[in-house]
């Protein structure tokens, strides 16, 4: 398979994405390590006197293991920069919807290659069609669980007080069994019109109930 076409995939995804909000369980406080260079002189929680939460030092997998976000995909963002405003802009207007879309596109080349739909050009204008079915579904479920920032101080050479810098963390989470459910539609997405045709989905079917 060309991987243009998981590229068009992905593309085509996050321009559907809808992220909506929804709050989440409380977490537990993070530990926080004093590192070297700066120090964190605000955060949200700041004037409330509450924790940092400890979803913002966990990497992605851990997260996934935790109970909390049983059968669920997790997707963690820290944006960095001197703007607010701008970080949050980054985190929650791109970097959400590009990143489930490289998890569906990831999903639907497994399917494919697992399947072993015959010959090369055919497979690519069954990617097409995939493409096109999944380019007019809006992808619901998808949810942010958090967000959090903090305010950092940079150090200079000679102790002073230096640059400072905010770093903005974002938690999404989708079921999977939503991702999973949008790929099985986006194979059956076309009625077959060749044998070929019938013979490739009745493939792609067969892999989508053995691994999902």
């Amino acid at each position: 398979m060309k991987r243009n076409y998981y590229g068009a995939i992905a593309a085509l995804i996050a321009g559907v994405v809808l992220a909506g909000c929804a709050s989440g369980p409380e977490t537990n406080p993070a530990e926080i390590v004093d590192e070297p260079g700066f120090r964190i002189i605000e955060h949200k929680n700041s004037t409330l006197g509450g924790d940092i939460p400890d979803w913002t030092t966990l990497d992605e997998g851990a997260l996934e293991a935790d109970s909390r976000f049983e059968g669920q995909f997790v997707f963690r963002f820290e944006e960095t920069g001197g703007n607010l405003q701008g970080v949050k802009a980054i985190a929650d207007n791109m970097r959400a919807p590009s990143e489930l879309a490289r998890l569906i596109s990831t999903r639907v080349e497994q399917v494919f290659a697992g399947a072993e739909v015959g010959d090369q050009d055919f497979v690519e204008t069954y990617f097409e069609n995939v493409v096109k079915t999944v380019s007019e579904t809006e992808v619901n479920g998808f949810r942010k669980y958090g967000d959090f920032w903090v305010l950092k101080e940079y150090q200079n050479q000679d102790g002073s007080a230096g640059d400072r810098e905010y770093a903005y963390y974002t938690l999404y989470t989708i079921d999977e069994s939503i991702v999973d459910e949008l790929v099985g539609r986006a194979i059956e997405g076309l009625e077959p019109e060749t044998e070929e045709e019938v013979s490739a989905r009745d493939r792609v079917r067969q892999v989508l109930e053995d691994e999902f």
